[in-house]
């Protein structure tokens, strides 16, 4: 194949998480004019979008966490071939719909089941993250040839903490719990709690 240097990709990566990430304020209801017209109206507007904006800076935190994820995934990776281009061509797309389904949080309390969207997306971009890192793992020579596997294992269960979450996102939402806004912050929990510091090198401590 042509090549594709990683900074080409880098970039494309880059483009679409910060469009897609400044796309999803849109999701937040903007108020109609001239319908502030006091402070009491102002803080109405403010109570009325509060779980708009909740759920604007938790989808925002997500794509965070995958943008910074492919960043430690690039690191480790020498070059790509074309599965793992298209695999990640897939991702993107996947990315491109989370403004749309996100935008169904805001109906969740009168259509809980408009959740399910955003949970199934969230799922398919984790579930792509991980096959991505295992196409990498089994193809040595897409590695960096330092990475060692000790490092490559502890990233793999790195990657698997979104999946988990996102499939229990969906299982919240098939069996009708509330409060799912809270799994926004679980996969963040988790990473502080056991993935904070990488595994211990040969030599070190």
């Amino acid at each position: 194949m042509d090549p594709i240097s990683k900074v080409n990709l880098e970039r494309i990566t880059n483009g679409i998480y910060a469009f897609t990430m400044t796309l999803m304020v849109r999701n937040i209801t903007t108020p109609a004019a001239g319908s502030i017209t006091s402070d009491t109206s102002f803080v109405i507007y403010l109570v009325s979008v509060i779980l708009e904006v909740i759920d604007f800076a938790g989808a925002f935190l997500i794509l965070g966490m995958f943008w910074l994820f492919y960043f430690q995934m690039f690191h480790r990776i020498k070059t790509f071939d074309f599965r793992f281009i298209y695999l990640h061509l897939l991702s993107l797309m996947i990315v491109v719909f989370v403004p749309f389904t996100q935008s169904f949080a805001s109906m969740s309390d009168e259509v809980p089941a408009s959740n399910i969207l955003y949970q199934i997306n969230y799922l398919a971009l984790s579930l792509v993250l991980v096959w991505q890192w295992h196409h990498a793992r089994t193809h040595k020579e897409l590695l960096d040839p330092v990475l060692n596997e000790a490092e490559a294992s502890f990233l793999a269960k790195k990657f698997l903490v979104p999946l988990g979450v996102a499939v229990l996102g969906v299982v919240f939402v098939w069996a009708g719990i509330g409060y799912i806004d809270i799994l926004y912050l679980l996969p963040f929990v988790i990473l502080l709690l056991f993935f904070r510091n990488g595994p211990v090198k040969c030599g070190e401590g």
